[in-house]
């Protein structure tokens, strides 16, 4: 075998090798999963109930769990971790507009909650009042600190 025939066959196992490891990035950032405490929305009703039986705010949270933006992954999971036990968690996504309570949607497209994903609504299960809204907020530790105020919204 020739020297081209050599270089050839590397030149194709490195670009094969690329090739994989370009599929492997791409697969590992896309999207997030669920943490097993958080509800979607076809649940909402069990979601209520726990809250009130807890006497803890419903948190409503806005993304793309399918998202390609590792800055929307992030917070999004931040709220989701940061809020876990201490409220009930309701995961809310585009294609689940038709399942939402008006006031939520009404909340969610507020200017308060921003542009940006995630959109995090907090409310009392017994009222049915939102009890605070937070936007989309790229500094981390601003993000959790306001994250955490919900843990207060509802005296035990």
């Amino acid at each position: 075998m020739g020297r081209k025939g050599v270089m050839g066959r590397l030149f194709c196992v490195v670009w094969a090798m690329i090739c994989v490891l370009a599929w492997l990035v791409g697969v590992s950032v896309a999207g997030f999963s669920l943490p097993p405490e958080v509800y979607r929305i076809g649940s909402l009703k069990d979601a209520q109930g726990k809250a009130v039986s807890m006497n803890v705010p419903v948190v409503f949270v806005y993304s793309d769990e399918n998202t390609r933006c590792g800055l929307a992954r992030t917070a999004t999971l931040d709220v989701m971790e940061e809020l876990k036990g201490r409220t009930v968690v309701v995961y809310v996504s585009r294609n689940d507009s038709d399942r939402i309570p008006q006031y939520v949607i009404k909340a969610m497209n507020s200017p308060a909650a921003g542009k940006f994903i995630p959109k995090t609504v907090a409310v009392n299960p017994k009222t049915g009042r939102v009890e605070m809204i937070i936007p989309y907020i790229s500094d981390r530790n601003k993000r959790i600190e306001e994250i955490r105020k919900i843990k207060t919204l509802i005296p035990r």
